[in-house]
Protein backbone atom coordinates (compact mmCIF):
# COMPACT_ATOMS: atom_id res chain seq x y z
CA UNK A 1 0.00 0.00 0.00
CA UNK A 2 1.30 3.40 -0.79
CA UNK A 3 2.54 5.83 2.14
CA UNK A 4 -0.63 8.19 3.08
CA UNK A 5 -0.90 11.15 2.78
CA UNK A 6 -2.29 13.53 5.33
CA UNK A 7 -5.56 14.24 3.74
CA UNK A 8 -5.62 10.32 3.61
CA UNK A 9 -4.70 9.50 6.75
CA UNK A 10 -8.00 11.85 7.94
CA UNK A 11 -10.32 9.70 5.75
CA UNK A 12 -9.03 7.11 7.02
CA UNK A 13 -9.26 7.78 10.47
CA UNK A 14 -12.63 9.13 9.94
CA UNK A 15 -13.60 6.14 7.93
CA UNK A 16 -12.78 4.01 10.86
CA UNK A 17 -14.46 5.95 13.42
CA UNK A 18 -17.60 5.44 11.41
CA UNK A 19 -16.86 1.59 11.44
CA UNK A 20 -16.32 1.62 14.96
CA UNK A 21 -19.73 3.15 15.50
CA UNK A 22 -21.48 1.17 13.23
CA UNK A 23 -20.12 -2.08 14.25
CA UNK A 24 -21.57 -1.50 18.26
CA UNK A 25 -25.16 -1.13 16.06
CA UNK A 26 -25.05 -3.63 13.97
CA UNK A 27 -23.77 -7.63 15.17
CA UNK A 28 -20.59 -8.68 13.81
CA UNK A 29 -20.70 -11.93 11.33
CA UNK A 30 -19.42 -14.69 12.30
CA UNK A 31 -16.22 -15.27 11.72
CA UNK A 32 -14.85 -18.34 10.18
CA UNK A 33 -13.45 -20.73 12.91
CA UNK A 34 -9.77 -20.83 11.75
CA UNK A 35 -10.10 -17.29 13.03
CA UNK A 36 -12.34 -17.37 16.24
CA UNK A 37 -11.47 -13.34 16.33
CA UNK A 38 -11.61 -12.36 12.70
CA UNK A 39 -9.40 -11.79 10.22
CA UNK A 40 -6.88 -8.25 9.43
CA UNK A 41 -8.39 -7.42 6.69
CA UNK A 42 -7.07 -3.56 6.34
CA UNK A 43 -3.48 -1.85 7.69
CA UNK A 44 -3.12 1.34 7.42
CA UNK A 45 0.58 2.37 8.34
CA UNK A 46 0.78 6.45 9.23
CA UNK A 47 4.59 7.25 9.28
CA UNK A 48 5.18 10.04 10.58
CA UNK A 49 8.49 12.33 10.56
CA UNK A 50 10.38 13.29 13.76
CA UNK A 51 7.97 16.75 14.54
CA UNK A 52 4.30 16.36 14.14
CA UNK A 53 2.87 18.73 12.75
CA UNK A 54 -0.93 17.66 12.17
CA UNK A 55 -1.02 16.66 16.33
CA UNK A 56 -1.60 20.77 17.44
CA UNK A 57 0.91 19.91 19.86
CA UNK A 58 4.31 22.11 18.51
CA UNK A 59 4.91 25.33 19.34
CA UNK A 60 4.62 27.87 16.92
CA UNK A 61 7.51 29.94 17.06
CA UNK A 62 9.60 26.98 16.49
CA UNK A 63 7.76 25.93 13.60
CA UNK A 64 10.89 26.77 11.11
CA UNK A 65 13.38 24.24 13.79
CA UNK A 66 9.93 21.63 12.93
CA UNK A 67 10.30 22.07 9.41
CA UNK A 68 14.13 22.10 9.17
CA UNK A 69 14.48 18.63 11.25
CA UNK A 70 12.00 16.74 9.22
CA UNK A 71 13.70 18.00 5.96
CA UNK A 72 16.82 16.83 7.47
CA UNK A 73 15.36 13.30 8.38
CA UNK A 74 14.28 10.95 5.93
CA UNK A 75 11.02 8.97 6.71
CA UNK A 76 11.18 5.63 7.76
CA UNK A 77 9.65 3.79 4.81
CA UNK A 78 6.40 2.24 4.80
CA UNK A 79 7.77 -1.21 4.01
CA UNK A 80 10.25 -0.81 6.54
CA UNK A 81 7.74 -0.57 9.04
CA UNK A 82 5.54 -3.45 7.79
CA UNK A 83 8.64 -5.86 7.60
CA UNK A 84 8.88 -5.35 11.62
CA UNK A 85 5.29 -6.52 11.82
CA UNK A 86 4.30 -9.65 13.18
CA UNK A 87 0.89 -10.18 11.15
CA UNK A 88 -0.10 -9.24 7.33
CA UNK A 89 -3.55 -8.63 5.69
CA UNK A 90 -5.18 -11.86 5.89
CA UNK A 91 -3.75 -13.06 9.00
CA UNK A 92 -5.68 -13.72 11.93
CA UNK A 93 -6.30 -11.42 14.19
CA UNK A 94 -4.55 -12.05 17.02
CA UNK A 95 -4.06 -9.41 19.93
CA UNK A 96 -1.28 -10.27 21.46
CA UNK A 97 0.81 -10.10 18.13
CA UNK A 98 -0.26 -6.31 17.86
CA UNK A 99 1.55 -5.90 21.33
CA UNK A 100 4.41 -8.03 20.29
CA UNK A 101 4.78 -5.90 16.78
CA UNK A 102 4.21 -2.59 19.04
CA UNK A 103 6.59 -3.28 21.20
CA UNK A 104 9.07 -4.66 18.38
CA UNK A 105 8.59 -1.19 16.87
CA UNK A 106 9.81 0.91 19.76
CA UNK A 107 12.33 -1.04 20.59
CA UNK A 108 14.77 0.36 17.21
CA UNK A 109 17.01 3.19 17.52
CA UNK A 110 15.22 4.67 14.84
CA UNK A 111 11.52 5.14 15.80
CA UNK A 112 10.94 7.34 19.28
CA UNK A 113 7.53 5.72 19.44
CA UNK A 114 4.80 3.64 17.87
CA UNK A 115 1.18 2.61 18.56
CA UNK A 116 -0.94 -0.71 17.33
CA UNK A 117 -4.59 -0.69 17.39
CA UNK A 118 -7.50 -2.14 15.42
CA UNK A 119 -10.94 -1.42 14.73
CA UNK A 120 -13.50 -4.19 14.32
CA UNK A 121 -15.87 -3.97 11.19
CA UNK A 122 -19.53 -4.64 10.38
CA UNK A 123 -18.05 -7.88 8.76
CA UNK A 124 -16.66 -9.24 11.40
CA UNK A 125 -13.34 -8.49 10.20
CA UNK A 126 -10.69 -6.06 11.71
CA UNK A 127 -8.76 -3.19 10.14
CA UNK A 128 -5.38 -2.38 11.81
CA UNK A 129 -3.56 0.93 12.41
CA UNK A 130 -0.01 1.39 13.02
CA UNK A 131 1.36 4.62 13.58
CA UNK A 132 5.04 5.51 14.28
CA UNK A 133 6.95 8.44 15.05
CA UNK A 134 10.81 8.61 13.63
CA UNK A 135 13.43 8.88 16.18
CA UNK A 136 16.33 11.80 15.37
CA UNK A 137 18.42 8.92 14.08
CA UNK A 138 22.17 11.25 13.20
CA UNK A 139 24.08 11.55 15.71
CA UNK A 140 27.55 13.53 16.06
CA UNK A 141 29.46 11.83 19.42
CA UNK A 142 32.11 13.53 21.07
CA UNK A 143 34.10 11.65 23.23
CA UNK A 144 35.58 13.87 26.54
CA UNK A 145 37.51 12.65 29.35
CA UNK A 146 37.64 14.43 32.65
CA UNK A 147 40.72 15.95 33.69
CA UNK A 148 41.58 16.10 29.83
CA UNK A 149 41.99 18.77 27.22
CA UNK A 150 40.64 18.85 24.11
CA UNK A 151 38.47 15.86 22.02
CA UNK A 152 39.32 12.19 22.79
CA UNK A 153 37.62 10.52 19.99
CA UNK A 154 34.03 10.65 17.82
CA UNK A 155 31.51 9.34 15.88
CA UNK A 156 29.37 9.87 12.82
CA UNK A 157 26.32 7.80 13.34
CA UNK A 158 22.98 7.25 11.66
CA UNK A 159 20.60 4.95 12.58
CA UNK A 160 17.66 5.44 9.37
CA UNK A 161 19.94 5.11 6.47
CA UNK A 162 17.80 6.13 3.62
CA UNK A 163 14.55 5.70 5.87
CA UNK A 164 15.92 1.79 5.30
CA UNK A 165 16.23 1.59 9.47
CA UNK A 166 20.09 0.69 8.36
CA UNK A 167 22.77 1.77 10.94
CA UNK A 168 26.08 3.22 9.56
CA UNK A 169 28.73 4.95 11.75
CA UNK A 170 32.19 6.07 11.14
CA UNK A 171 34.79 6.32 14.49
CA UNK A 172 37.94 7.62 15.68
CA UNK A 173 37.79 7.33 19.40
CA UNK A 174 40.17 6.66 22.47
CA UNK A 175 39.96 2.61 24.04
CA UNK A 176 41.92 1.83 26.90
CA UNK A 177 43.77 5.31 26.14
CA UNK A 178 44.55 4.33 22.87
CA UNK A 179 43.59 5.21 19.10
CA UNK A 180 41.00 3.20 17.32
CA UNK A 181 39.64 4.18 14.16
CA UNK A 182 36.84 2.21 12.22
CA UNK A 183 33.33 1.66 10.53
CA UNK A 184 30.48 -0.85 10.81
CA UNK A 185 26.90 -1.44 9.55
CA UNK A 186 23.76 -2.81 10.26
CA UNK A 187 20.51 -3.65 9.66
CA UNK A 188 17.74 -5.41 10.90
CA UNK A 189 16.22 -6.61 7.17
CA UNK A 190 18.41 -8.11 5.40
CA UNK A 191 17.52 -8.61 1.60
CA UNK A 192 14.26 -7.73 2.83
CA UNK A 193 14.06 -10.37 5.36
CA UNK A 194 13.78 -10.12 9.29
CA UNK A 195 17.50 -11.56 9.58
CA UNK A 196 19.76 -9.17 11.18
CA UNK A 197 23.21 -9.06 10.03
CA UNK A 198 26.35 -6.57 11.67
CA UNK A 199 29.80 -5.86 10.30
CA UNK A 200 32.61 -4.06 11.86
CA UNK A 201 36.19 -2.86 10.32
CA UNK A 202 38.40 -0.97 12.99
CA UNK A 203 42.38 -0.67 12.73
CA UNK A 204 43.90 -0.52 16.19
CA UNK A 205 47.89 0.43 17.49
CA UNK A 206 48.70 -3.26 16.70
CA UNK A 207 46.48 -4.79 14.21
CA UNK A 208 42.88 -4.89 13.23
CA UNK A 209 39.31 -5.74 14.35
CA UNK A 210 36.73 -7.52 12.28
CA UNK A 211 32.96 -8.45 13.42
CA UNK A 212 30.61 -10.32 11.39
CA UNK A 213 27.43 -11.43 12.86
CA UNK A 214 24.19 -12.79 11.01
CA UNK A 215 20.89 -13.96 13.32
CA UNK A 216 17.61 -14.78 12.86
CA UNK A 217 16.13 -13.72 16.06
CA UNK A 218 13.03 -14.45 18.07
CA UNK A 219 11.04 -11.56 17.75
CA UNK A 220 7.70 -11.20 19.99
CA UNK A 221 6.89 -13.70 22.86
CA UNK A 222 5.45 -16.05 19.73
CA UNK A 223 8.76 -16.76 17.77
CA UNK A 224 9.45 -20.06 18.05
CA UNK A 225 13.17 -20.81 16.44
CA UNK A 226 16.34 -18.43 16.60
CA UNK A 227 19.56 -18.86 15.04
CA UNK A 228 22.85 -17.15 15.15
CA UNK A 229 26.49 -16.95 13.45
CA UNK A 230 29.27 -14.93 14.53
CA UNK A 231 32.80 -14.32 14.05
CA UNK A 232 35.76 -12.41 15.35
CA UNK A 233 39.07 -11.41 14.87
CA UNK A 234 40.25 -8.72 17.54
CA UNK A 235 44.30 -7.64 18.06
CA UNK A 236 44.44 -4.80 21.07
CA UNK A 237 46.35 -3.70 23.75
CA UNK A 238 45.05 -5.76 27.36
CA UNK A 239 45.10 -2.21 29.56
CA UNK A 240 46.63 -2.94 32.98
CA UNK A 241 47.01 -0.24 36.04
CA UNK A 242 50.23 -0.82 38.28
CA UNK A 243 50.66 1.66 41.65
CA UNK A 244 52.98 3.91 41.11
CA UNK A 245 54.88 6.80 42.65
CA UNK A 246 52.99 9.00 44.99
CA UNK A 247 50.29 7.03 44.56
CA UNK A 248 49.78 7.50 40.95
CA UNK A 249 48.29 4.60 39.13
CA UNK A 250 51.23 3.64 36.17
CA UNK A 251 49.88 2.02 32.32
CA UNK A 252 51.11 -1.28 31.19
CA UNK A 253 49.67 -2.97 28.04
CA UNK A 254 49.47 -7.22 27.20
CA UNK A 255 49.17 -7.27 23.31
CA UNK A 256 46.12 -9.65 22.68
CA UNK A 257 44.92 -11.32 19.63
CA UNK A 258 41.72 -12.96 19.77
CA UNK A 259 39.85 -14.81 16.94
CA UNK A 260 36.23 -16.47 17.84
CA UNK A 261 33.16 -17.71 16.07
CA UNK A 262 29.94 -19.50 17.15
CA UNK A 263 27.37 -20.69 15.34
CA UNK A 264 23.83 -21.92 16.94
CA UNK A 265 20.22 -22.51 17.38
CA UNK A 266 17.72 -22.34 20.18
CA UNK A 267 14.02 -23.36 20.38
CA UNK A 268 11.42 -22.76 22.16
CA UNK A 269 8.41 -24.82 23.68
CA UNK A 270 5.56 -23.59 25.01
CA UNK A 271 3.13 -20.31 25.60
CA UNK A 272 3.24 -17.14 25.89
CA UNK A 273 4.70 -16.04 29.82
CA UNK A 274 6.02 -20.04 30.10
CA UNK A 275 8.20 -20.77 27.57
CA UNK A 276 11.33 -23.21 28.01
CA UNK A 277 14.48 -22.93 25.47
CA UNK A 278 16.75 -24.95 24.28
CA UNK A 279 19.27 -25.03 22.20
CA UNK A 280 22.99 -26.26 20.45
CA UNK A 281 26.08 -24.23 19.49
CA UNK A 282 29.34 -24.57 18.37
CA UNK A 283 31.82 -21.94 19.67
CA UNK A 284 35.35 -22.20 18.86
CA UNK A 285 38.06 -19.14 20.59
CA UNK A 286 41.76 -18.93 19.87
CA UNK A 287 43.65 -16.15 22.31
CA UNK A 288 47.53 -15.30 22.34
CA UNK A 289 49.43 -13.15 23.87
CA UNK A 290 52.34 -12.27 21.37
CA UNK A 291 54.87 -11.10 24.53
CA UNK A 292 54.93 -12.62 27.93
CA UNK A 293 55.86 -9.10 29.69
CA UNK A 294 54.43 -6.22 30.10
CA UNK A 295 55.30 -2.93 28.16
CA UNK A 296 54.51 0.62 29.01
CA UNK A 297 52.33 2.96 27.23
CA UNK A 298 55.17 3.90 24.81
CA UNK A 299 55.78 0.40 23.92
CA UNK A 300 58.96 -0.10 25.45
CA UNK A 301 59.15 -3.25 27.68
CA UNK A 302 59.52 -3.05 31.36
CA UNK A 303 60.11 -5.75 34.53
CA UNK A 304 57.72 -4.91 37.28
CA UNK A 305 58.81 -6.60 40.46
CA UNK A 306 55.98 -9.09 41.92
CA UNK A 307 55.01 -9.34 45.24
CA UNK A 308 56.45 -11.82 47.46
CA UNK A 309 58.42 -12.92 44.03
CA UNK A 310 56.84 -15.12 40.97
CA UNK A 311 55.83 -14.51 37.50
CA UNK A 312 53.21 -11.99 36.00
CA UNK A 313 50.49 -13.83 36.62
CA UNK A 314 47.45 -14.01 33.91
CA UNK A 315 49.09 -15.13 30.49
CA UNK A 316 47.23 -18.11 30.08
CA UNK A 317 46.24 -18.46 26.16
CA UNK A 318 43.54 -20.26 24.85
CA UNK A 319 42.69 -22.02 22.54
CA UNK A 320 39.22 -24.56 22.39
CA UNK A 321 36.51 -25.79 20.34
CA UNK A 322 33.54 -26.72 22.46
CA UNK A 323 29.88 -28.27 21.80
CA UNK A 324 27.45 -26.09 24.14
CA UNK A 325 24.22 -27.00 25.47
CA UNK A 326 21.51 -24.10 26.04
CA UNK A 327 18.56 -24.58 28.02
CA UNK A 328 15.96 -21.91 29.86
CA UNK A 329 12.84 -20.93 30.62
CA UNK A 330 10.96 -17.64 30.43
CA UNK A 331 7.52 -16.60 32.00
CA UNK A 332 7.78 -12.74 31.22
CA UNK A 333 5.08 -9.77 30.50
CA UNK A 334 5.65 -6.50 29.55
CA UNK A 335 4.56 -3.27 30.56
CA UNK A 336 4.67 0.46 29.73
CA UNK A 337 6.09 2.83 32.13
CA UNK A 338 6.69 6.42 31.18
CA UNK A 339 10.03 7.97 32.90
CA UNK A 340 12.12 5.32 33.77
CA UNK A 341 14.99 5.88 32.17
CA UNK A 342 14.28 8.11 29.60
CA UNK A 343 13.44 11.94 30.45
CA UNK A 344 9.66 11.88 29.90
CA UNK A 345 9.40 8.89 27.11
CA UNK A 346 7.61 5.49 27.68
CA UNK A 347 9.50 2.56 27.89
CA UNK A 348 8.70 -1.35 27.61
CA UNK A 349 9.80 -2.74 31.01
CA UNK A 350 10.52 -6.56 30.91
CA UNK A 351 8.87 -8.07 34.52
CA UNK A 352 9.17 -11.83 35.41
CA UNK A 353 11.43 -14.79 35.77
CA UNK A 354 14.12 -15.59 33.29
CA UNK A 355 16.66 -18.17 33.94
CA UNK A 356 19.27 -19.30 31.67
CA UNK A 357 22.02 -21.94 31.72
CA UNK A 358 24.91 -22.66 28.68
CA UNK A 359 27.36 -26.48 29.03
CA UNK A 360 29.82 -26.85 27.00
CA UNK A 361 32.75 -29.29 26.63
CA UNK A 362 35.95 -28.53 24.90
CA UNK A 363 36.42 -30.86 22.02
CA UNK A 364 39.89 -32.36 23.42
CA UNK A 365 41.07 -33.74 20.26
CA UNK A 366 41.38 -30.28 18.64
CA UNK A 367 41.62 -28.38 21.42
CA UNK A 368 44.32 -27.21 23.65
CA UNK A 369 42.42 -26.57 26.48
CA UNK A 370 40.02 -29.83 28.32
CA UNK A 371 37.51 -28.21 30.44
CA UNK A 372 34.22 -27.37 30.68
CA UNK A 373 32.66 -24.38 30.55
CA UNK A 374 29.24 -23.43 32.37
CA UNK A 375 27.40 -19.93 32.26
CA UNK A 376 24.45 -19.64 34.25
CA UNK A 377 22.09 -16.19 34.44
CA UNK A 378 18.72 -15.36 35.86
CA UNK A 379 16.54 -12.00 35.75
CA UNK A 380 13.90 -11.16 37.67
CA UNK A 381 11.78 -8.17 38.47
CA UNK A 382 8.26 -7.03 39.06
CA UNK A 383 6.37 -5.00 41.69
CA UNK A 384 6.92 -4.29 45.18
CA UNK A 385 4.58 -2.49 47.74
CA UNK A 386 4.34 1.27 48.07
CA UNK A 387 4.68 1.17 44.00
CA UNK A 388 8.19 0.15 43.88
CA UNK A 389 9.38 -1.01 40.56
CA UNK A 390 12.51 -3.42 41.17
CA UNK A 391 14.34 -5.97 39.48
CA UNK A 392 17.64 -8.10 39.65
CA UNK A 393 20.19 -9.91 36.92
CA UNK A 394 22.92 -12.11 37.82
CA UNK A 395 25.30 -14.19 35.92
CA UNK A 396 28.20 -16.40 36.61
CA UNK A 397 30.64 -18.54 34.25
CA UNK A 398 33.69 -20.73 34.85
CA UNK A 399 35.36 -23.33 33.50
CA UNK A 400 37.01 -26.76 34.84
CA UNK A 401 40.07 -27.25 33.83
CA UNK A 402 40.60 -31.28 33.42
CA UNK A 403 44.52 -30.78 33.44
CA UNK A 404 44.77 -29.16 36.45
CA UNK A 405 47.35 -31.24 38.40
CA UNK A 406 46.32 -34.01 41.12
CA UNK A 407 45.17 -32.75 43.68
CA UNK A 408 44.93 -28.82 42.82
CA UNK A 409 41.43 -27.22 42.61
CA UNK A 410 40.43 -27.62 39.30
CA UNK A 411 37.65 -24.43 38.62
CA UNK A 412 39.20 -21.50 37.13
CA UNK A 413 38.56 -18.17 35.66
CA UNK A 414 35.23 -18.13 37.54
CA UNK A 415 33.47 -14.15 36.75
CA UNK A 416 30.32 -12.91 38.04
CA UNK A 417 28.55 -10.18 38.39
CA UNK A 418 25.05 -9.00 39.98
CA UNK A 419 23.24 -5.70 39.13
CA UNK A 420 20.10 -4.96 41.42
CA UNK A 421 17.81 -1.83 40.54
CA UNK A 422 14.31 0.22 41.96
CA UNK A 423 12.51 2.50 40.94
CA UNK A 424 9.48 4.80 43.06
CA UNK A 425 7.64 7.72 41.81
CA UNK A 426 5.30 9.80 43.93
CA UNK A 427 2.96 9.38 41.76
CA UNK A 428 1.83 8.46 37.82
CA UNK A 429 1.73 12.13 36.76
CA UNK A 430 5.18 12.97 38.99
CA UNK A 431 8.01 14.51 37.15
CA UNK A 432 10.16 12.84 40.05
CA UNK A 433 11.52 9.45 39.90
CA UNK A 434 14.12 7.68 42.42
CA UNK A 435 16.31 5.02 41.59
CA UNK A 436 18.58 3.41 43.40
CA UNK A 437 21.25 0.71 41.92
CA UNK A 438 23.68 -2.00 43.88
CA UNK A 439 25.99 -3.68 41.22
CA UNK A 440 29.20 -5.95 42.26
CA UNK A 441 31.21 -8.14 40.29
CA UNK A 442 34.21 -10.02 40.44
CA UNK A 443 37.05 -12.77 39.53
CA UNK A 444 38.27 -15.57 41.35
CA UNK A 445 41.72 -18.10 39.99
CA UNK A 446 42.03 -16.00 36.55
CA UNK A 447 44.61 -17.15 34.69
CA UNK A 448 43.41 -14.69 31.53
CA UNK A 449 44.31 -10.86 32.03
CA UNK A 450 42.00 -9.61 34.51
CA UNK A 451 41.51 -6.40 36.36
CA UNK A 452 38.72 -3.94 37.98
CA UNK A 453 39.10 -0.50 38.63
CA UNK A 454 36.75 1.83 40.66
CA UNK A 455 36.50 5.15 39.22
CA UNK A 456 34.02 6.90 37.17
CA UNK A 457 34.01 4.66 33.98
CA UNK A 458 33.23 1.28 36.29
CA UNK A 459 30.67 3.13 38.81
CA UNK A 460 31.74 5.98 40.92
CA UNK A 461 31.57 9.35 39.24
CA UNK A 462 33.55 11.53 41.43
CA UNK A 463 36.95 9.81 40.71
CA UNK A 464 39.11 9.26 38.44
CA UNK A 465 39.16 6.26 36.13
CA UNK A 466 41.82 4.40 37.53
CA UNK A 467 42.28 5.60 40.87
CA UNK A 468 41.67 1.95 42.96
CA UNK A 469 42.53 -1.58 41.59
CA UNK A 470 40.99 -4.89 42.19
CA UNK A 471 39.74 -7.87 41.00
CA UNK A 472 36.28 -7.36 43.05
CA UNK A 473 33.81 -4.45 43.64
CA UNK A 474 30.73 -2.85 44.83
CA UNK A 475 28.92 0.25 43.90
CA UNK A 476 25.84 1.29 45.24
CA UNK A 477 23.89 4.54 43.71
CA UNK A 478 20.46 6.91 44.81
CA UNK A 479 19.45 8.91 42.28
CA UNK A 480 16.72 11.14 41.88
CA UNK A 481 15.20 12.42 38.25
CA UNK A 482 13.25 15.20 37.92
CA UNK A 483 11.47 16.39 34.44
CA UNK A 484 12.11 19.75 34.35
CA UNK A 485 9.34 20.99 32.16
CA UNK A 486 11.46 23.68 30.62
CA UNK A 487 12.48 25.77 28.95
CA UNK A 488 11.03 24.71 25.45
CA UNK A 489 8.80 21.18 26.28
CA UNK A 490 7.39 21.00 22.92
CA UNK A 491 11.19 21.13 21.42
CA UNK A 492 13.35 18.85 23.63
CA UNK A 493 12.90 17.20 27.08
CA UNK A 494 14.61 18.09 29.80
CA UNK A 495 15.37 16.91 33.36
CA UNK A 496 17.82 17.20 35.87
CA UNK A 497 19.89 14.51 37.97
CA UNK A 498 21.13 14.56 41.48
CA UNK A 499 22.97 11.80 43.02
CA UNK A 500 25.36 9.46 45.49
CA UNK A 501 27.64 6.85 44.71
CA UNK A 502 29.29 4.41 47.42
CA UNK A 503 31.59 1.72 46.30
CA UNK A 504 34.60 -0.13 47.38
CA UNK A 505 37.24 -2.57 45.62
CA UNK A 506 39.05 -5.72 47.01
CA UNK A 507 42.61 -6.76 45.86
CA UNK A 508 41.63 -10.55 45.31
CA UNK A 509 43.79 -12.01 43.28
CA UNK A 510 45.33 -8.77 41.19
CA UNK A 511 48.71 -8.52 42.69
CA UNK A 512 49.02 -5.27 42.30
CA UNK A 513 46.30 -4.11 43.57
CA UNK A 514 44.89 -3.48 46.95
CA UNK A 515 41.73 -3.20 48.58
CA UNK A 516 40.38 0.52 49.15
CA UNK A 517 38.32 2.14 51.90
CA UNK A 518 34.68 2.78 51.14
CA UNK A 519 34.77 5.73 48.80
CA UNK A 520 31.80 8.15 48.51
CA UNK A 521 30.63 11.14 45.91
CA UNK A 522 27.70 13.11 45.11
CA UNK A 523 26.91 14.73 42.14
CA UNK A 524 24.73 16.73 39.39
CA UNK A 525 23.48 15.70 36.23
CA UNK A 526 21.45 17.31 33.34
CA UNK A 527 19.67 14.81 30.93
CA UNK A 528 18.34 15.82 27.56
CA UNK A 529 15.88 14.10 24.72
CA UNK A 530 15.31 15.58 21.10
CA UNK A 531 12.93 14.98 20.15
CA UNK A 532 10.24 15.33 23.28
CA UNK A 533 9.26 11.84 24.31
CA UNK A 534 12.32 10.41 22.77
CA UNK A 535 14.02 6.97 24.78
CA UNK A 536 17.53 8.25 23.52
CA UNK A 537 18.82 10.42 26.64
CA UNK A 538 21.80 12.83 26.64
CA UNK A 539 23.68 12.41 29.90
CA UNK A 540 25.96 15.24 31.80
CA UNK A 541 27.09 14.40 35.06
CA UNK A 542 29.69 16.76 37.48
CA UNK A 543 30.32 14.39 40.84
CA UNK A 544 33.26 15.28 43.40
CA UNK A 545 34.33 13.06 46.38
CA UNK A 546 33.15 13.54 49.79
CA UNK A 547 34.24 10.09 51.42
CA UNK A 548 36.54 9.46 53.24
CA UNK A 549 37.26 13.17 52.59
CA UNK A 550 36.16 15.74 51.01
CA UNK A 551 38.03 16.73 47.55
CA UNK A 552 36.63 19.99 45.91
CA UNK A 553 39.53 19.87 43.42
CA UNK A 554 38.90 16.09 42.10
CA UNK A 555 35.68 17.21 40.68
CA UNK A 556 34.93 14.91 37.20
CA UNK A 557 32.80 16.08 34.25
CA UNK A 558 31.21 12.95 32.63
CA UNK A 559 29.48 12.65 28.96
CA UNK A 560 27.22 9.64 27.94
CA UNK A 561 24.31 8.43 25.69
CA UNK A 562 21.77 6.76 28.34
CA UNK A 563 21.77 6.58 32.40
CA UNK A 564 24.78 5.83 34.34
CA UNK A 565 22.65 3.39 36.62
CA UNK A 566 19.32 1.60 36.54
CA UNK A 567 17.89 -0.84 34.59
CA UNK A 568 19.13 0.21 31.41
CA UNK A 569 22.98 -0.01 32.82
CA UNK A 570 22.56 -3.54 34.21
CA UNK A 571 24.87 -5.18 31.13
CA UNK A 572 27.59 -6.68 30.43
CA UNK A 573 30.02 -4.97 32.41
CA UNK A 574 33.49 -3.52 29.80
CA UNK A 575 35.92 -4.94 32.38
CA UNK A 576 34.16 -8.24 32.73
CA UNK A 577 33.27 -8.65 29.13
CA UNK A 578 36.97 -7.92 27.93
CA UNK A 579 38.46 -10.71 29.93
CA UNK A 580 35.18 -13.08 29.49
CA UNK A 581 35.27 -16.47 27.59
CA UNK A 582 31.22 -17.16 27.75
CA UNK A 583 30.00 -18.90 24.92
CA UNK A 584 26.66 -18.48 23.04
CA UNK A 585 24.00 -17.86 25.90
CA UNK A 586 20.26 -18.23 25.23
CA UNK A 587 19.98 -14.65 26.53
CA UNK A 588 21.68 -13.50 23.12
CA UNK A 589 18.29 -14.65 21.24
CA UNK A 590 15.42 -12.87 22.87
CA UNK A 591 14.82 -10.04 21.09
CA UNK A 592 13.25 -7.54 22.34
CA UNK A 593 14.36 -8.19 26.17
Amino acid sequence: MPTLRPSTRTCCALALAAAAQLSRALPAQEAPGECPLGRVSQLFVDNRSVFDAEAGKLDSRFGWAYRLANRAHIRTREAVIRRELLFREGSCYDPALLEDSERILRSTSFLADADVFAVRQPDGTMHVVVETRDEWSTRLEPQVESGEVGLRGLELREDNLMGRGQRVSAFIKERQGERVFGAAFATRQLFGTQADAELSLERTPVGYGVQQRLAWPFRGEAGRFAFRQQVEHEANNFEFWIPGEEGRPRRFLFPEERRAFDVGTVFRLGQRGNLTLFGVALAGDWTVYPRDSLRSASGTPITVPVPGGGEVFGLDSVSSLRMVFLAGQRNVWFERHRALDAVRGAEDVRLGVEAEMGIGRSLSAISDDDDLAVDLGFFAAGHLPGGVLAGMRVVAEGRRDYAAPVGSFEWRNLFGQADAWAYWRPGPDSRSTWVASLFADGGWRTTVPFQLTLGSRAGLRGYRPHVFMGERRAVATLEHRMYLGWPYPRLFDVGSAAFVDVGKIWQGGDLYGRESPVQANVGVGLRVAFPPGSRRTYRLDIAAPVAPRFQPGGVQVSLGIGQAVGRGAADDHPQIRRSSRRPLSASLFSFPN
